[in-house]
């Protein structure tokens, strides 16, 4: 290819060195079938139905507003448990996930008010916004570092003003996992990269923060592993100023 001199380009290049590690690039379409198969995989932690601790804890502490009739987006929604938990809030839905295979699987036992499609969140065009809840579980830590510029440019606009954004992750506090050079020197992303709360209050620092701490193991009825970090944030709506 011709000389670097664009921003897009030197994204690009380094694309190419995640795609071509080992593990590949689990953010590109080109791992579908990667994550059909893991999301299928009988015992995986992943199969759950369980909606996430976090999130039924925000809803009920009333700190995701009135989700009857709101619109939410929910990326990397995989299997759709958290989709579901959404839509059966009175919410209005759309799971957008890399695995077609298994979309195309659970779209008929969704509820009406769900929408499911296949994409890449990096590259292909977003479902039109605003929506009031932009919700990501699991989806961000495998990006790469490189790529994390692409998904805040992409799915932070998504957000209404006044509306939210959360994020579960990884938790640095509690795995180990490769620095971002690491990743950029070797395209591989270990299978997840982790942040700490401190971590996830800078990346998204131009929204405001509401809630960040640690997934509650011990709750029933949810998802809601140790090794997960949780945050939530709203974005100003300058009108109310």
């Amino acid at each position: 290819m011709a000389r670097l001199h664009t921003v897009d380009q030197l994204l690009d290049v380094l694309d190419q060195v995640v795609g071509a590690s080992g593990r590949g690039d689990r953010s590109h379409a080109s791992a579908a079938e990667y994550w059909t198969g893991l999301l299928t995989t009988p015992g995986h932690p992943l199969t759950s139905p369980l909606p996430d601790e976090p999130m039924v804890d925000w809803n009920e502490r009333g700190l995701l507003g009135d989700l009857a009739g709101a619109r939410v987006l929910d990326v990397g929604c995989g299997g759709g448990r958290n989709t579901r938990w959404f839509a059966e809030q009175g919410a209005i839905v759309e799971g957008v996930d890399l695995a077609a295979e298994l979309l195309d699987t659970i779209r008929p036992t969704m509820p009406a008010s769900v929408s499911l499609t296949a994409l890449d969140v990096l590259r292909d065009p977003l479902p039109a916004g605003p929506f009031d809840l932009v919700y990501d579980s699991g989806c961000f830590h495998h990006i790469a570092p490189h790529r994390r510029i692409t998904y805040l440019e992409r799915v932070l606009p998504h957000v209404r003003p006044g509306g939210h954004f959360a994020i579960v992750t990884f938790a640095a506090e509690r795995m180990d996992a490769p620095t971002d050079l690491d990743v950029v020197m070797t395209g591989d992303t270990y299978g997840g990269m982790t942040f700490s709360l401190q971590d996830l209050r800078r990346i998204f620092s131009t929204l405001t923060p509401v809630d960040l701490r640690a997934v509650n193991p011990d709750r029933a009825d949810t998802f809601g592993p140790d090794f997960l970090n949780a945050a939530l944030f709203t974005k100003v709506d300058p009108s109310a100023l």
